[in-house]
């Protein structure tokens, strides 16, 4: 009877408690859904926040009519008033408008909690919409120009004949930076090789850069950093783009890519096509820029469940085939003299999938496989290689709060295995490495002005061991316009003989790994100061000073032709200084960045080579809003060192761009290196003897002035 008596008495409190609200929230003028969107009752004192799919579910509300504020920075606050129970039972819809003025919103998934970048400890830059649009039409084939918008990035050409562009974050060569796509590494090992000439941007949404100790977040070849690239995603509203470009050194790009959502089925679909005569800019007999055909397709499906089910798979295929060398032999008029050449036939198809699940108080589930082939054969006049490298990503994780913490955890496995044609070589290089990740990672925010996040990764390698990789991060906001972060952490990448090295000294000669050979291991730290604050209704400045530190031990290094480690470390530091400032229609852009790195078991040379000291980025744009828009850059790189030569020399690039938009149209006129800037005006990169020369290291341009006539039309 007590029993009985309690459940009465507590009956009416259940009841007065049992209604809930549940709303997706979207920008009133794209559609998309909005991540990160705060509801509050302040009657009530409840609140939540939106999920990656812009749900909100606050739970337990009382019978009553309470006032809802729905607020997110970047739009305007909106007041609504709604009356429980809900007479209907499906998600409420809000809309919210952009608010003119305010710093834009940005949300950056490659920390895995698909935070605001305002939220996140650990430094992370992005390129956004606006910033991939422009460099886009300047540079459709590929996205090393566009990976230049940010400072301590920059683009090495690795090979004097192929075009091949490795980018080096911090001063660390390009074997240390981990590209992903949608958090899917697929373009490490063997199948590095060639990986920015063929990544077409037009289906990208923005990209984050993460510089240093990032192996805690995504494992090996991240020491010096990553840079994920964020596809677009499909919404009601169709977006259909095709985009033709022309350049003067008869280079010419057939893009095209489409997106829509219909109710429980999206769909994304990229075709990118490149065609390039080999051009001989310096007058040298040499090709400057190689004859290239490359083709890529892209196709992604998507299936909506529910609003909080989704489920995703994609296909890439890119297909490229270039050519560089003795210009005569490019001409089909080969001598006894004139022989050389090099062709790279490259083929890469892999496939992404992607499970999520979203749980009620933002929980969630998030399956992910991708299965990746490369091949890649190496044709010259004397030698040939062809190898072909299979890869596999899988990777279960769940996000779970617990008061004020933010968890992530998840375990992946990766293999990568390496065959190469024994009919070729008879080397045997292959190998076939597999290995096994388990990771948490715990968002903290104890108070409003301090943000911890605290990261464990351990991996078991089947031939190097296991790997611990603590990081640690941590964000104090002295107000709204000033915040610091400061964080360190390990790192390692595992051996192998693809490299820029290996590439210079050309792959057929490179030896075996020896049984001794240890994976490089790092340490690395940083700290950085932010402001930014908005003057006036349309004018803003954001100003970043960083300072970076990172230590490479047991180093690989390839010492004629064989790798071994070295007993000393690599060690990179410096700091960047960034300064943005929108003054009504103009943008003002500087970044400074000063890069120290040093090899330490070299006693003759210790400089690492190709990394200058100094470099400068220049943007000032002149923009009328959905009418035009008028862009200059320049980028100033220091004197560097290379290997077994002589200090280069400094040089300044610089590039004009105006662009006319219409309803359906964009007509976009762009200059490249309007100095004509060239190494080629610097020095003969050519070492004879002519029918088999080698190449000096390629540190400035090669291709010079180039114009470009582009048409983006949209549907």
């Amino acid at each position: 009877m007590k029993k009985l008596i309690n459940l009465l008495f507590l009956f009416p409190l259940f009841a007065h408690a049992q209604n809930s609200f549940r709303a997706i929230v979207k920008d009133n003028a794209t559609n998309e859904n909005l991540i990160g969107v705060s509801a509050f009752i302040h009657k009530l004192k409840m609140g939540a926040s939106s999920d990656s799919s812009g749900m909100i579910s606050i739970n337990n509300i009382p019978k009553g009519e309470y006032e809802i504020v729905f607020s997110s920075i970047g739009y305007t606050e909106k007041e609504m008033e709604f009356s429980f129970p809900l007479s209907q039972r499906q998600p409420v819809e809000i809309l919210l408008q952009k608010e003119t003025g305010e710093l834009n919103d940005v949300i950056v998934s490659t920390t895995r909690t698909n935070s605001r970048i305002e939220d996140i400890p650990i430094r992370v830059e992005v390129i956004g919409k606006d910033e991939v649009n422009e460099e886009t039409n300047i540079k459709p084939t590929n996205i090393s120009k566009l990976l230049l918008e940010s400072s301590s990035i920059q683009a090495q050409q690795t090979s004097a004949v192929n075009g091949n562009v490795s980018m080096r974050l911090q001063g660390l060569d390009g074997k240390y930076t981990q590209v992903l796509k949608d958090g899917f590494p697929l373009y490490g090992g063997f199948a590095q090789g060639l990986s920015i000439m063929q990544i077409p941007p037009l289906d990208l949404k923005q990209i984050e850069i993460i510089k240093g100790f990032s192996s805690s977040l995504y494992g090996s070849d991240a020491i010096g950093g990553i840079i994920n690239l964020i596809s677009k995603q499909p919404h009601e509203k169709r977006e259909l783009t095709f985009l033709g470009n022309r350049t003067s050194q008869s280079g010419t790009d057939v893009d095209g890519y489409f997106s829509q959502k219909w109710k429980k089925v999206g769909l994304t679909f990229l075709t990118a096509n490149n065609f390039q005569k080999a051009v001989d800019v310096s007058k040298n007999g040499f090709s400057d820029v190689p004859q290239t055909k490359t083709f890529t397709i892209t196709p992604t499906f998507y299936y909506y469940f529910n609003p909080k089910t989704t489920l995703r798979f994609g296909l890439n295929g890119t297909f490229d085939n270039r050519k560089g060398g003795d210009m005569l032999v490019l001409k089909n008029q080969p001598d006894s003299l004139h022989q050389f050449y090099e062709q790279n036939i490259s083929n890469r198809v892999s496939s992404q999938f992607l499970f999520e699940k979203k749980f009620e108080k933002g929980n969630s589930l998030t399956l992910k496989n991708s299965e990746s082939y490369f091949d890649r054969g190496i044709n010259q006049p004397s030698s040939t290689f062809k190898g072909n490298q299979t890869s596999t990503y899988s990777e279960a994780s769940y996000n779970f709060k617990i008061a004020k913490q933010q968890f992530v955890a998840g375990i992946n496995v990766t293999s990568e295995k390496f065959t190469e044609d024994s009919s070729k070589s008879h080397l045997q290089r292959n190998y076939n490495y597999i290995t096994t990740g388990i990771f948490l990672q715990d968002d903290w925010k104890p108070t409003q002005k301090v943000t911890l996040e605290a990261g464990l990764r351990t991996d078991y390698q089947n031939q190097f061991g296991t790997f611990v990789l603590p990081r640690l991060a941590v964000m104090y906001k002295f107000n709204k316009e000033f915040y610091v972060r400061a964080g360190s952490g390990l790192g390692y990448k595992l051996p192998t003989i693809f490299s820029t090295e290996a590439e210079q000294a050309g792959i057929n000669n490179i030896q075996p790994l020896s049984n001794t050979i240890k994976a490089e291991k790092s340490t690395g730290g940083n700290l950085d100061f932010n402001y930014k604050k908005q003057i006036g209704d349309e004018s803003s400045i954001n100003v970043n000073q960083s300072f970076f530190i990172t230590q490479i031990n047991n180093p690989l290094e390839l010492d004629t032709f064989h790798f071994v480690n070295r007993s000393k470390p690599i060690i990179t530091k410096g700091f960047e200084t960034n300064v943005r400032l929108n003054i009504d229609d103009f943008q003002f852009f500087v970044g400074y960045s000063f890069i120290d790195a040093r090899r330490k078991y070299n006693t003759i040379q210790s400089f690492v080579p190709l990394t200058p000291k100094n470099k400068i980025n220049i943007d000032i744009i002149y923009e009328k809003e959905d009418n035009f828009s008028v862009a200059f850059e320049g980028y100033y790189l220091s004197s560097m060192y290379r290997d077994f030569d002589t200090k280069t020399r400094s040089y300044f690039t610089s590039g004009l761009i105006a662009q006319k938009h219409f309803e359906h149209l964009d007509l976009i006129v762009n200059c490249e290196n309007i100095f004509d800037v060239r190494q080629t005006l610097f020095e003969n990169i050519v070492i004879p003897p002519i029918s088999n020369p080698t190449f000096r290291q390629i540190y400035a341009p090669l291709d010079g002035r180039v114009f470009n006539v582009a048409i983006r039309l949209k549907l």
